[in-house]
């Protein structure tokens, strides 16, 4: 491919592994909502130290931040480890933040300290989290909250009007901002940059979550390895701008055949792809396999292997299963290469 072998300058030795961590931080729900969360109990520690409260408000300060440091630590964690938090969770999450905000921002007005933009955290988070309508619920709340305060709490400096457009005015705008900035870097992390198929990362996940789909509904799931044969002979014979090239028309190709939701197809290194399929019955693969065969470029063969899901066996172990029959059809290539490969 290209690039292949060629060594990085030292800056990008450097920068690239922060870059790569700061893409995959960023592209994980879980990982925005604990640095949200981590950032909102930092928060409440400032508050503790910019004055002198009574023993119920530190009380309170102490308790918030500590919960929020908890939750931080649970969904980084989740995050980290790739398992996924019951989505109610992350509801009740952002629906305490809003109330403990709401009695942030009203006990520190009565020192003059305005804690209004704390509510900046909550909006940016559900907005990233959830659905459009599941946000706009949470966001309505806070604004509800907000306007409570301003209201009935201690007099505020200005209007408040306008000290209300201020802060949920900019929770418009980041918010915004954020879901595309998000949006880019979550495909980035889960689209191969060569083909624009999923990656890696996006089968591992997928497959995890067809696997749990089929243990619920009983549907059969059958994966499939594949392998170009003689790719690194056309490499290194026109060069790895025309492996690139190939590689691209070969996506585009296959990707056209791959139907409906419970089919899926990634590459996940060099030559190698794989597919999934969910239905019925184990036939759904071979008639897949089938398509990918018929539309490959003329004078382009595969190897592939299948396995379907025993509804015991891990997912690591599925596809080796899968690996396994597709090195054992290569092996049959490479004895007769005219025989029916794919």
């Amino acid at each position: 491919m290209a690039g292949r072998g060629a060594r990085p300058g030292l800056a990008s030795r450097w920068h690239r592994p922060w870059a790569s961590r700061a893409r995959e931080m960023l592209a994980d729900p879980h990982m925005i909502a604990g640095i949200l969360s981590a950032a909102a109990s930092a928060a409440l520690l400032f508050m503790l130290a910019a004055a002198h409260w009574s023993t119920p408000v530190q009380v309170l300060l102490w308790s918030g931040s500590a919960s929020g440091t908890v939750f931080g630590v649970v969904t980084i964690q989740s995050a980290r480890r790739r398992r996924t938090i019951p989505l109610w969770i992350l509801h009740v999450g952002i629906a305490s933040g809003n109330v403990l905000v709401t009695v942030v921002v009203a006990i520190a007005a009565t020192k003059q300290i305005d804690m209004a933009n704390l509510y900046l955290l909550n909006v940016t988070g559900a907005i990233l989290l959830f659905s459009v309508r599941a946000a706009l619920v949470h966001v309505a709340a806070a604004g509800i909250y907000y306007a409570g305060v301003l209201a009935f709490g201690p007099a505020t400096p200005g209007s408040p009007i306008i000290a209300w457009l201020a802060v949920f005015g900019t929770s418009a705008v980041v918010g915004a901002v954020a879901v595309g900035l998000v949006g880019v870097l979550r495909l980035a992390a889960t689209a191969d940059p060569l083909t624009g198929l999923a990656n890696r990362r996006a089968w591992d996940d997928r497959l995890e979550q067809e696997i749990e789909r089929s243990r619920r509904t009983g549907t059969t799931l059958t994966v499939a390895m594949i392998d170009l044969n003689g790719f690194k002979a056309i490499n290194d014979r026109d060069g790895h701008a025309a492996g690139d090239q190939l590689l691209r028309a070969i996506a585009r190709a296959w990707q056209n055949q791959v139907r409906g939701g419970g089919d899926f197809l990634a590459r996940i290194g060099g030559d190698e792809f794989a597919a999934l399929t969910s239905g019925p019955d184990e036939m759904g693969m071979r008639r897949l396999i089938k398509r990918f065969d018929e539309a490959t470029p003329t004078g382009v063969t595969s190897s592939a292997g299948e396995a379907t899901w025993d509804r015991t066996e891990r997912a690591s172990d599925l596809l080796h299963r899968a690996d396994l029959a597709m090195y054992k059809t290569k092996l049959k290539y490479r004895r007769d290469p005219n025989s029916n490969i794919a």
